[in-house]
């Protein structure tokens, strides 16, 4: 007789728990809709895409772009990285500067800035903030083109690419 108790009773439960999750979810839904900034359910979710939008207004390249850029000696790549992950390794060329070095480091900035050819900022990988956050900073100063390579230190080396 106990068991047919516990039955309905663990039924009705289940049941309960399923409709106000329905509800919890329709109501972040409806919350969400109506937000003027709320996330949109479809979109593009690549990392290219997020690191596109972190840019903000500066430009993107993928490896390829960039490697014909270095290649016709258009472009100058500029390390965001920290200074002991550039000693590591570094695209051709590369000038290290941080986001944060730039207001410390004014005659390499200066020197960066009157180059003429194309500064490609990059850092670690997709999921570092470090290339966008440097380009916009110099971007502030008057760099006349500045790109991201979203990709990094880690899409350049998986691209076969030099490196020193």
């Amino acid at each position: 007789m106990r068991r047919g108790f516990v039955q309905p009773a663990l039924k009705r439960a289940f049941v309960s728990a399923a409709a106000i999750m329905c509800a919890a979810v329709a109501f972040g839904l409806l919350v969400n809709a109506l937000r003027p900034s709320g996330i949109p359910l479809v979109g593009d979710w690549s990392a290219r895409a997020l690191t596109e939008l972190n840019a903000g207004d500066v430009e993107v390249v993928n490896a390829d772009e960039a490697f014909d850029l270095y290649s016709r000696g258009q472009a100058l790549f500029v390390d965001a990285r920290d200074s002991a992950s550039y000693g590591g390794g570094h695209l051709p060329g590369a000038v290290n500067i941080g986001p944060d070095d730039v207001d410390g480091r004014p005659e390499e900035v200066r020197a960066l800035l009157g180059n003429g050819r194309v500064l490609i900022a990059y850092c670690h990988d997709v999921d570092c903030p470090l290339a966008s956050a440097l380009a916009r900073r110099l971007r502030e100063l008057s760099a006349r083109r500045i790109v991201v390579l979203p990709e990094g230190w880690a899409g350049w080396l998986e691209g076969g690419y030099p490196h020193e």
